[in-house]
């Protein structure tokens, strides 16, 4: 499993993904979501919230 990554171009600030991210990994910097990794836990595959409930598809899933 790999690491969310946020296509900042894409990233709108609508902050949906903060609604669903378990653990408040990600903040909302200059209007754009910016994920705090020591906090994330994508990567043991136990979590893609904020890659599933991305309005504009900018999260996505990097090896």
């Amino acid at each position: 499993m790999g690491i969310p990554v946020v296509e900042q171009k894409r990233c709108t600030g609508c902050r949906e993904c903060l609604s669903v991210c378990e653990v408040n990994a990600i903040e909302i910097v200059n209007e754009k979501a910016v994920i705090d990794y020591s906090r994330c836990y994508s990567d043991t595959g136990r979590c893609r919230a904020c890659i599933e409930n991305c309005l504009q598809g900018a999260i996505f899933e990097m090896d």
